[in-house]
């Protein structure tokens, strides 16, 4: 803070005009006419003259009878003063010419840390006219204005995710199961945005309430670029999931999401070589097309419509929609409420296994409001035992 005095004349907390640079002209056209001035002036002896004048003053007085003693005491100062007059005279021309040219002070007198700017002031004068005195002021420095960018635009869309998880509750012979699940997408909704939205889907936390495997914590999606030849995800790294299925479970939920079957390759950010335990980051997925190869990486049932957790009409029968492959294309289906089958009954898929085919089915009763679980299985013909099943759980509102 600045702690000096103001000066008379001075506004408090205004910055004094400061007088230099604009002055220099003026002083210069001065000097030079002062001196040529004192150059023109010869200088001679005037010093007899000066008394002789005087003397013949002094003799006047006296013959006019005026009083010689008070004309005499009066005059007689003149003599020293005449002569201390011409000494100075002659000094002060002497200095004139031979008087060397001043330096031209400076606008500052000290630099500033900051950047400055000098820039003509317009401060009415005594005159009423304004000032052209230049003047320096210092500047605040400026920080370069930042713009936020703001957030990609998105829209809600259903996308297809596989995920990894058993075929019967408690078994651990994990198969991949396809969801249709809504979530957000940025716009233009196009095969690489849906892809990259259902990718981060299928590496996410499992759905609440399923016995999904978690096979990729730790793991992001980065990008997904749909090139003429494959698909190519970014990974930020590897798993390390003993899972079978992990990297087929990114393969095949790509695929469907991009809407195309060509290969998928994979990049690591970090620089690791696989990308899950035996699978190299060199290999690219290629979506198997024989059956049984499929029934060997994909469940046998699926169920497509009521999706997992949604809510469906009260006082109205449900429809229920899916894939499977099944024995002589059977398919079973029971509805669950607190655990207990409250309505039950089977359908047929359009093929049977180890074809996949879709199938359809309406409860045979309306639903009361309430949770329930619908389970579409298939059964074992030699023992009745449950060989594949899909839980969904749904509200009735």
């Amino acid at each position: 803070m600045n702690t000096e005095p103001t000066r008379p004349g001075e506004t408090p907390g205004e910055e004094p005009t400061l007088i230099g640079a604009g002055l220099r002209p003026v002083e210069d056209r001065v000097r030079r006419a002062l001196d040529a001035e004192a150059r023109s002036i010869t200088p001679t002896d005037r010093l007899g003259a000066i008394l002789a004048d005087a003397h013949a003053s002094d003799e006047s007085s006296w013959g006019a009878g005026t009083g010689a003693g008070s004309g005499s005491r009066r005059h007689r100062w003149l003599v020293p003063a005449v002569a201390a007059a011409a000494a100075v005279l002659v000094a002060g021309t002497v200095w004139a010419v031979n008087r060397p040219s001043a330096p031209t002070p400076p606008v500052a007198g000290t630099p500033t840390d900051v950047a400055t700017s000098t820039a003509r002031a317009s401060t009415p004068t005594s005159s009423g006219a304004p000032s052209s005195v230049p003047t320096q002021t210092a500047q605040r420095p400026t920080s370069p204005a930042t713009t936020a960018l703001p957030p990609p635009a998105t829209t809600t869309a259903s996308v297809p995710v596989y995920y990894l998880g058993p075929v019967v509750a408690g078994s651990d012979q994990l198969r991949l199961f396809r969801e249709f699940v809504s979530t957000g997408v940025t716009t233009p909704v196009i095969g690489e945005a849906r892809a990259l939205a259902a990718l981060r889907l299928a590496t996410g936390t499992p759905p609440k309430g399923s016995s999904y495997a978690f096979a990729w914590s730790g793991v992001s999606v980065q990008s997904v670029t749909i090139g003429p030849g494959a698909i190519t995800v970014r990974l930020s790294s590897g798993t390390t999931s003993t899972d079978s299925l992990a990297a087929e479970q990114l393969g095949w939920t790509a695929q469907a999401a991009a809407g195309t079957a060509r290969p998928v390759r994979f990049e690591l950010a970090d620089g690791g070589s696989e990308v899950s335990p035996g699978h190299p980051v060199s290999a690219s997925f290629t979506r198997p097309t024989d059956p049984m190869t499929v029934l060997d990486q994909v469940a046998p049932v699926w169920v497509d419509e009521p999706a997992r957790g949604s809510a469906v009409k009260a006082g109205a029968r449900l429809t229920v929609k899916g894939v499977a492959s099944t024995f002589e294309a059977t398919v079973e289906w029971e509805l669950l409420r607190d655990g207990q089958r409250v309505d039950h009954g089977f359908t047929t898929a359009s093929v049977g296994a180890p074809d996949r085919g879709t199938y359809r089915f309406t409860t045979k009763s309306s639903l009361a409001p309430g949770d329930y679980v619908v389970r579409v299985f298939a059964s074992s013909a030699k023992d009745g035992s449950p060989l594949a099943e899909q839980l969904v759980p749904v509200t009735a509102r």
